[in-house]
């Protein structure tokens, strides 16, 4: 998948390095990326390129919202504005295959703390995934 923001480009290029060094470190990150047009901040993560329904959280017409892309009963995909904890929070999620159904979410079952509370109780699977890069702290805190 080709996603043109600088994020990724460096992160493929830390793993390009790792594996020219004989680390063979898979890239496997959750694709990500973030626009800032006209003061209005939009990020998105995941890959949805067909979805039945987008499930909205917030106020679009306040600019503070999750859209949860939607197929099959499974969240595809994350966008969202002035919602960057829970972003991150919901990326986390994904990369480590903790993401809730829809259905959940939608219902009020999961939401951003109980996740949160779900990815703490797996330690170490937060921090950063390039081998012997360094010591990041968790992106789930």
């Amino acid at each position: 998948m080709r996603i043109e923001h600088y994020m990724t480009a460096m992160d493929q290029g830390s793993y390009s390095a790792f594996n020219m060094l004989g680390k063979m470190v898979p890239f496997g990150n959750v694709p990500f990326f973030w626009t800032r047009n006209y003061n209005k901040t939009v990020q998105y993560i995941g890959h949805a390129s067909d979805f039945d329904e987008v499930y909205i959280q917030g106020d679009v017409s306040a600019n503070k919202f999750l859209a949860f892309y939607i197929k099959n009963g499974k969240i595809l995909a994350v966008a969202g504005q002035q919602m960057n904890l829970a972003i991150l929070t919901y990326m986390e999620a994904m990369y480590q295959n903790q993401l809730p159904s829809a259905e959940d979410v939608k219902s009020g079952k999961e939401t951003v703390e109980t996740i949160k509370a779900k990815l703490k109780q797996n330690k170490g699977a937060s921090r950063c995934r390039r081998e012997n890069c360094c010591h990041k702290k968790p992106i789930v805190a």
